[in-house]
């Protein structure tokens, strides 16, 4: 077995393939030992007895190769022949698969709790969301004629335009799950406050002003890809690839151009904070990453910090928080995310 088959395709598979990689992967803590220590911060391919000695001089050596055989035929790791990689005459060396390194915090959690996993929808256990509001219920009242008295909705104090972005099918992104993960932190906070998320699904310049117009929204969110001072926003017609490249200094003439300025803009982008305080003439703050970012640790920090936000704390408190919850699941990641701030002050409020 020289290399692994893809156990991922462009059909929506994602959630059910790792939750069958959990599956396989299990409480066993020898396969959990060897998965770890594999997933570690080495990047080399290691072979049998190497992978022993790291865990320490009472390692079984047939219940290591039950291990790595029990990985590697259900893809949670690669197999290969040596071919001088290692100089120790092992035949095969192990290493990572990528679909499992950028999932791996998911696969472990999912095989440490099962039923973790039986509540997010997949492809045959499909679940529609149709609400993106988390307003309370109607409160207030007005008069009309007559006398009578008529229902008032409450107004969001909190509204996030999140625009999702993934035109490039040659550099596919998991921006669906990101916005996924941020409705499921904001509606874990619903009842500390009125939020509401407007999703704009392959988002063009039109969109963002019609929203900017319309919305009017506290929040931008960008969900895709980065770098250059620029963003990729989506194409405009169907059949095209590639997306349309937008820099920052465009964008942020079109927010200007707007009579109510969002108070908040997250890019979830690669290298986006080299130009970003072009953005705070007419947004306050900005919080932008200052390397590539992982889509595993794009979606962590994003569910933990709108949570965060949701919940009533400031700016700078949930950036933190986000950032400390990637630092304590071993995400390499976790300092990606820089706040960049017209004034301190600023950072320091709250958008509830």
């Amino acid at each position: 077995m020289n290399s692994q088959t893809p156990i991922v395709n462009a059909s929506g598979d994602y959630e059910e393939t790792v939750e069958r990689l959990a599956k396989h992967l299990g409480r066993d803590k020898n396969r959990r030992a060897v998965f770890d220590l594999i997933y570690g911060r080495v990047s080399k391919p290691r072979s049998k007895k190497q992978i022993a000695e790291q865990l320490g001089k009472n390692a079984d050596a047939q219940v290591i190769q039950n291990a790595l055989d029990q990985l590697a035929k259900h893809h949670l790791i690669t197999r290969m022949e040596n071919k001088g990689h290692i100089e120790d005459r092992s035949r095969w060396v192990y290493g990572k698969d990528e679909f499992v390194r950028a999932n791996r915090h998911r696969i472990a959690k999912y095989a440490e709790t099962p039923g973790l996993a039986k509540k997010i929808a997949t492809k045959r256990r499909p679940a529609i969301e149709t609400k993106v509001s988390f307003v309370k219920p109607v409160s207030r009242a007005r008069k009309v004629r007559g006398g009578a008295t008529r229902p008032m909705r409450n107004r969001a104090r909190l509204k996030i335009a999140l625009l999702v972005s993934n035109p490039d099918s040659h550099a596919p992104l998991q921006t669906a799950i990101e916005a996924r993960d941020i409705l499921e932190g904001v509606r874990a906070e619903v009842k500390t406050g009125e939020v509401e998320i407007n999703i704009l699904l392959a988002p063009t310049l039109d969109m963002l002003i019609n929203n900017l117009n319309t919305y009017r929204p506290n929040v931008i969110h960008f969900s895709g890809h980065g770098g250059g001072q620029t963003l990729l926003f989506d194409n405009e017609r169907a059949g095209d690839d590639g997306g349309t490249t937008l820099d920052f200094d465009m964008i942020a003439r079109v927010v200007g151009a707007t009579s109510a300025r969002p108070t908040l803009l997250v890019l979830a982008a690669c290298d986006t904070v080299d130009g970003a305080d072009r953005f705070l003439d007419t947004i306050p703050v900005v919080i932008a990453m200052s390397d590539t970012i992982e889509d595993d640790a794009a979606c962590e920090f994003s569910r933990r910090f709108y949570q965060s936000l949701s919940a009533g704390a400031t700016i700078a408190n949930s950036l933190t928080q986000a950032k400390l919850v990637l630092e304590s699941k071993g995400y390499s990641d976790a300092n990606l995310p820089t706040l960049i701030a017209r004034d301190e002050k600023f950072a320091q409020r709250t958008l509830l």
